[in-house]
């Protein structure tokens, strides 16, 4: 019988699976064209993740007690977004392990952050992808995601950040 997910804070011991799972989920952007985390090849190092864990809110979805999914959870973004009122949190990173796609668990991370947000006073829930990556745009749409605009990224060669947000009221 499988259980549902449940969510904690990840830890400096998860830093391996949490590699593994980000860099299960960056092959397949690449799969569907989507560079924003990198070419084929490129990845994530332990090294990357031990620091993004040291910078912000880094949470480990499990499942049945086997880690299956990652997202970090910011309450500012003004590299993408601007500077903002705080009346939203903002989702990075949403990556599901390989064999566990399917299976609800990009919406029950994003659930689960919205509860969050809400909690905090705050109205939205947003994040962002690859406006070339069709299929993602379109997932987010399907979960109730409006896009709000698109952003340039010079940084990261042709790369356009749509921006979505979700009310979670």
């Amino acid at each position: 019988m499988t259980t549902s997910p449940r969510v904690r804070r990840a830890a400096i011991a998860d830093v391996p699976v949490l590699t593994q799972i980000r860099n299960d989920a960056h092959e397949t952007k690449v799969a569907h064209g989507d560079y924003a985390w990198g070419k084929e090849g490129d990845g994530f190092s332990e090294g990357w993740v031990l620091r993004s864990l040291s910078r912000r809110g880094v949470y480990i979805v499990e499942q049945d007690d086997v880690p299956v999914g990652t997202f970090s959870l910011d309450w500012d973004d003004e590299p993408y977004w601007g500077e903002q009122e705080p009346i939203a949190g903002y989702m990075h990173g949403l990556s599901v392990r390989k064999g566990f796609t399917g299976r609800g668990l990009g919406s029950y991370m994003i659930e689960w952050c919205a509860e969050q947000i809400r909690s905090m006073g705050r109205s939205f829930v947003r994040l962002g992808c690859d406006v070339r990556n069709t299929k993602l745009c379109n997932y987010y749409e399907s979960l109730g995601f409006v896009r709000v605009g698109v952003k340039p990224m010079p940084e990261h060669d042709d790369y356009i950040e749509s921006l979505y947000e979700k009310s979670v009221g």
